[in-house]
């Protein structure tokens, strides 16, 4: 894969010969560590194009083996190092989409073998997301193997015997720009390099007469802009304006007639800038495909005599949800829309007249911003559904569809939505007609519309993000009252924080900090009121394990009411005691040492009654 940079114009440097020089961009390793004691036999995998599965085992509480399913050129092959021995456990990637990024763990001497071994294992990847901790327990010294760069992991080498005993790992690290020097035109003017940068965010190009005579530059550098400025500024110059971090320039092209007399650009999202300057002499193309834009070098005076760029691998992309597109459901009539893929939905208008559903408006967010989309014609009453975005989050589009004999044709004639929380839209126009209910698997959230719309909505359809197979669980509770409003937060990843309100009489108020896919989603309980205390774990090494409390009839309120709670940790730890203990005391604990994944009961201006779930244990 090559890299063609150059300089287009005067003679920059002197050191090349006129024509082309092409730079090889190779795949470049840091090969970091190894970590851990230098007994048993040295290893060395060498390098992949990354790493799908790993399978560990752990012995006498260290870690006894590694299998490595690695990918090269399509084709899986496997490495093991240690011996077989106690329970084995995995921890998969979404390859290619998803790598690892970071190997981490302990290490330690272990008497049983009378040697330094690695003790733990955790690992890191590009989507977020952090396995739990394998191996044995994870005392000793820590130890965090990454590239400089988040490169990818590309292979292990260590040492191993009966057991583990050290690791190291080798990551990709991109090369840094290449340049590409081809000298053509006028000799005059003084040489000048701007390096390379994070990516470019304002060019201005001006005129002289019949050159262009002016260029500046706005580079991106972390969250700071650094311009350089070259030549001589004469007419008022032109600006294109890239929309960085999500737009880059990966084609710069232009005419060199003595002096650089033209300049136009092309960009990673299809955009195309104007000529700036007159299009006379020969024309030059700098082409990069796979790489953007991040700095420029030339030769200048009075006017651009030279010009060259340097280029950068491009970024890599943002984790795209995998989704599922239904629908759409309705008439055949209108004009397609398709909004695409986006983050989530915070807002819904929609506009009903005596027919139909007229028009809808939908408030989606993208990366930290608002964008919206329109469809149909504005008339008719209008009216709103917010969800409290991204605490909670559409789940379900209903609705119904008939045939409108006023207007010939087939039209939506009602929507409503559901969200994560349980709520429930108000029906928005009459059921009339067929009847549609629009849902992801596994309670995967809506990412955007689709469907047909002209005067009115004559279909709708729906993207949803696909969501794996909720784990295995067991679900216990729950425990106290049967006053309050029935909730069921349904399962996560695990629990990381935990912040419980009391008064004199009950617990009033939880909240959960609850782990998904990498994010953390927070619910809340009951009514924020009395003293609030938090319980943090050290989430994935360390979950809850159980969870206990008392629950007691409270005659101020002529209700029973959970009185107290506290919790329980995978290493062991007790949390304080929130609330008093009164009345009938209660622990939901599941098999194996289960890991708690979500909390279900009933709530309302206090905390009636507590259940939970909890995986299995099995995994």
């Amino acid at each position: 894969m090559s890299q063609k940079v150059g300089a287009i114009g005067g003679n920059y440097g002197g050191a090349f010969d006129d024509g082309v020089f092409d730079g090889e961009m190779a795949t470049m390793t840091e090969k970091v560590g190894a970590m851990g004691g230098n007994m048993g036999g040295a290893f060395d995998d060498g390098v992949f194009d990354g790493v799908k599965k790993i399978t560990v085992g752990k012995d006498l509480g260290c870690v006894s083996y590694i299998k490595i399913e690695y990918e090269k050129d399509g084709k899986s092959e496997t490495r093991e190092h240690g011996t077989i021995r106690g329970e084995l456990k995995e921890f998969a990637v979404e390859y290619p989409n998803e790598y690892i990024t970071s190997v981490g763990g302990t290490y330690d001497h272990v008497r049983y073998y009378e040697s330094v071994l690695v003790k733990s294992l955790i690992f890191k990847t590009s989507y977020g997301r952090t396995s739990s901790t394998l191996g044995g327990d994870s005392a000793g010294k820590q130890f965090m193997l990454e590239g400089k760069t988040g490169g990818r992991l590309l292979g292990f080498h260590g040492r191993s015997g009966q057991a583990l005993d050290s690791i190291g790992a080798y990551f990709f690290a991109p090369n840094p720009p290449l340049k590409l020097f081809n000298r053509e035109g006028g000799n005059g003017g003084s040489a000048w390099d701007d390096g390379a940068y994070d990516g470019v965010r304002k060019i201005l190009v001006g005129r002289g007469g019949k050159f262009v005579s002016y260029v500046r530059f706005e580079y991106a550098k972390g969250e700071t802009m650094v311009p350089h400025a070259h030549g001589k500024r004469q007419e008022v110059p032109q600006e294109f304006v890239v929309d960085y971090p999500t737009e880059h320039i990966t084609v710069v092209e232009g005419t060199i007639d003595g002096y650089l007399t033209s300049l136009r650009f092309k960009t990673s999202k299809g955009r195309t800038s104007p000529a700036f300057g007159n299009v006379v002499g020969r024309k030059f193309v700098f082409d990069e495909r796979d790489f953007m834009l991040v700095g420029f070098c030339g030769r200048s005076g009075d006017a651009i005599d030279a010009l060259g760029a340097h280029f950068g691998p491009l970024p890599a992309p943002t984790p795209t949800p995998a989704t599922t597109k239904f629908g759409p459901l309705g008439g055949i009539k209108g004009n397609t829309f398709d909004d695409g893929v986006f983050d989530g939905v915070k807002k819904i208008t929609v506009g009903a007249d005596e027919y139909s559903i007229s028009y809808i408006k939908i408030e989606y967010e993208k990366d930290g911003k608002v964008e919206i989309r329109e469809h149909g014609t504005n008339r008719g009453e209008l009216k709103e559904f917010s969800v409290d975005y991204p605490s909670d989050y559409i789940i379900a589009v209903g609705g119904s569809y008939n045939h409108i004999f006023t207007y010939d044709t087939t039209l939506i004639t009602s929507l409503y939505f559901t969200t994560s929380r349980g709520f429930t839209s108000p029906l928005f126009g009459e059921i009339r007609g067929e009847e549609f209910n629009l849902k992801g698997e596994n309670g995967g959230k809506l990412l955007g519309f689709h469907g047909r719309g002209g005067t009115a909505i004559d279909a709708i359809g729906a993207f949803f993000e696909t969501r794996r197979p909720q784990k295995l669980s067991v679900k216990i509770g729950p425990h106290g009252g049967i006053k309050g409003n029935t909730f069921d937060d349904g399962i996560f990843d695990g629990v990381k924080k935990v912040t419980v309100g009391k008064d004199v009489y009950s617990v009033t108020y939880i909240k959960i900090e609850y782990a998904s896919d990498g994010k953390f989603e927070t619910r809340e309980h009951g009514t924020p009121g009395g003293e609030l205390k938090e319980f943090s774990v050290d989430y994935p090494n360390e979950y809850i394990t159980a969870v206990g409390g008392s629950y007691n009839h409270i005659f101020n309120y002529d209700t029973t009411l959970i009185t107290s709670l506290f919790f329980k940790t995978s290493k062991g730890y007790t949390s304080p005691l929130f609330g008093e203990m009164a009345g009938t005391e209660f622990t939901l604990e599941g098999n194996n040492g289960g890991k708690l994944l979500g909390f279900h009961g009933r709530g309302g201006g206090a905390i009636d009654a507590i259940g939970a779930h909890f995986d299995t244990g099995s995994g």
